[in-house]
């Protein structure tokens, strides 16, 4: 198929894309982006060295450099300068962002995770993070670099496992998540991706399609095309677009969203025992949480067929010269240790250089390898099971009467030479892979059985939700009352001046005033939320808990000999059944060696 029929298969699904209001950025082209960007060497470092000023570059030339310096630390630099603070604030008065309405991620979480979210922002005056003021002169530059705001994608079609991959790539000028919608991070230029995977047959059928997203992995990505969570313009998927953020979901609202730091063992442990003790935890939520709003609300712009704006559609492939040939990052490199502040590289390309999954493996990326692309495929390979099966039988008994002699030819040569069976070599290398044979016969035999007996029957269509691990699903709409509100967006700060004061007052029982003001608000957070009951009924369980532990220690400090007296005769009761089985196990061995 040429890149003709490549076009008109992406466009024929090309996705439509709601955006929140407020939203400040567009997908652009990257001629667009490139023409008003320097392209730096080793950016950030003392030896920084700026290759191309803006208005010099465009696709080709930054093909062209980034094959000169493939083994460089490049990046792009869309913003000269960020605005001050009294230019933001009149950037603000004369309407340059649209007015947005937050909610209080706070009183989504608990407050441990509140307590986290707070030091984590502490970080950003230590770590590599985009200026304040950054949003703002971008936002300025993408307009006067597009004033009609055209709105670009760049399409990709590849082959694979029997499914046509169609990937749609969007490149923002700016992820402003944090600065403008209380997010995790900021950086310069976003590249996004929507994913339709349609049937490799003369007449496409769509399949499945997955969205990029914040805590989405695998099969958590993608949605069967008759999914109701999937809304649809005919035969383009509606994307709802995080606010800065410009991740994905199939339903509009507003999403939590946790980041995962790096933490050590220890500390997991003790987080994971005070999440499960807090009566506010649910399960499937006992991830570390430093929660954020993800808004993907839909009521903004929309773009696509039919849309507020239509796309200009780009096909590009791996021997499209810029996106093979640059590896470096499309935006200020801040070094940020963590990498979240740090700007992306392109759609092939991880910002170490290596290709993406989504990109070399789309199909892996979705966990579709197990998937066969139709319904035939799949009753197919039913129909033709039982006989795959017996093959396969066939083959492996053909292999154990070989592998059998083998062991029956070493275990005579060991007993003429006079040495044991489990001292020889061969016998035991012969008897390791007659085990795993038979087990592999035990259960192919089985497989065939279950394949025979069920022969006939039609392979059904599973639910559309069966292969998720996890749902997402925005918040409800009245998630706690207004007095959890307040509390939940004042009381991390008021719990980091309680503890800090403590600290400076240095009291006689520092630890105990500690847990006290902590067990505290624990109860308050607990009475808000409608969970007073729960958090008693845990306290009591682990309490009791503890001093079942407690008795057990001290039953053993006071009565060593006793303890000690048990133990060997534990071990030893222990150690007896060991040697009896293993006698057993030899005997039985060469008893079938001899028939």
């Amino acid at each position: 198929m040429d890149r003709v029929d490549d076009l008109a298969l992406l466009r024929r699904f090309e996705p439509v894309l709601r955006l929140t209001a407020g939203e400040v950025f567009t997908p652009t082209s990257v001629e667009r982006y490139v023409a008003s960007a320097q392209l730096l060497l080793a950016a950030g470092t003392p030896y920084a060295q700026v290759l191309v000023e803006r208005g010099g570059l465009d696709p080709a030339g930054l093909a062209t450099l980034g094959r000169e310096y493939a083994d460089e630390p490049l990046s792009l630099r869309y913003v000269e300068r960020p605005m001050s603070f009294s230019e933001h604030r009149a950037w603000l008065r004369r309407g340059g962002r649209q007015r947005f309405r937050p909610i209080s991620r706070a009183a989504a979480v608990g407050l441990l995770a509140r307590f986290i979210a707070a030091l984590m922002q502490l970080t950003l005056l230590v770590r590599g993070a985009v200026p304040g003021g950054w949003t703002a002169a971008a936002a300025e530059q993408a307009r006067a670099a597009d004033p009609d705001r055209r709105c670009t994608y760049y399409g990709r079609v590849s082959r694979d496992a029997g499914y046509v991959i169609l990937q749609y790539w969007f490149l923002y000028p700016m992820n402003d998540w944090r600065s403008s919608f209380g997010g995790v991070n900021d950086h310069e230029a976003d590249w996004e991706q929507i994913t339709v995977y349609v049937t490799d047959e003369p007449e496409p059928r769509p399949t499945w399609v997955a969205f990029s997203s914040h805590d989405e992995h695998g099969a958590d990505l993608r949605r069967r095309w008759d999914d109701p969570d999937l809304d649809r313009v005919g035969e383009h998927p509606v994307v709802y677009v995080g606010a800065g953020s410009h991740s994905g979901a199939y339903l509009p609202g507003e999403y939590l969203v946790t980041v995962a730091p790096e933490l050590p063992r220890w500390i997991d442990a003790i987080r994971l025992t005070l999440a499960r003790l807090s009566p506010w935890h649910e399960p499937g939520e006992l991830t570390i949480g430093i929660p954020y709003i993800d808004y993907r609300r839909g009521d903004g712009l929309s773009i696509g067929p039919g849309q507020d704006e239509e796309w200009d559609a780009v096909v590009i492939d791996d021997d499209t010269p810029w996106v093979h040939d640059y590896r470096g990052l499309w935006g200020l490199d801040t070094r940020d240790r963590f990498g979240g502040e740090r700007a992306p590289a392109g759609p092939r390309y991880e910002r170490d250089g290596r290709v993406r999954q989504s990109w070399g493996q789309p199909i892996a990326w979705a966990d579709l390898d197990a998937l066969p692309p139709t319904a035939e495929a799949a009753r197919a390979l039913w129909e033709g099971r039982a006989a795959t099966l017996g093959r396969r039988l066939a083959a492996v008994e053909a292999e154990l009467a070989v592998v059998r002699g083998h062991l029956r030819e070493a275990t005579v040569a060991a007993t003429v030479a006079g040495r044991t069976t489990t001292s020889s070599a061969a016998v035991v290398a012969a008897r390791r892979r007659t085990d795993e044979l038979r087990q592999e016969q035990a259960r192919l035999t089985s497989s065939l059985d279950e394949a025979e007996r069920l022969a006939g029957l039609d392979v059904p269509v599973p639910p559309p939700h069966t292969h998720l691990r996890h749902r997402a699903l925005p918040l409800d709409a009245a998630r706690g009352s207004r007095v959890l509100g307040v509390w939940a967006a004042v009381s991390a700060a008021l719990l980091m001046a309680i503890l800090g004061g403590l600290l400076l007052a240095n009291p006689t029982h520092l630890v105990s005033w500690s847990l006290a003001v902590l067990a505290g608000m624990i109860a308050l957070e607990s009475v808000l939320r409608g969970s007073l009951f729960t958090l008693v009924t845990r306290v009591v369980v682990t309490a009791a808990a503890l001093v079942t532990v407690g008795v057990l220690v001290a039953f053993t400090v006071a009565n060593i000999r006793v303890t000690a007296g048990i133990l060997l005769v534990v071990t030893a009761a222990y150690l007896l059944v060991r040697t009896v089985l293993d006698a057993l196990r030899n005997w039985v061995g060469e008893q079938e060696q001899a028939g």
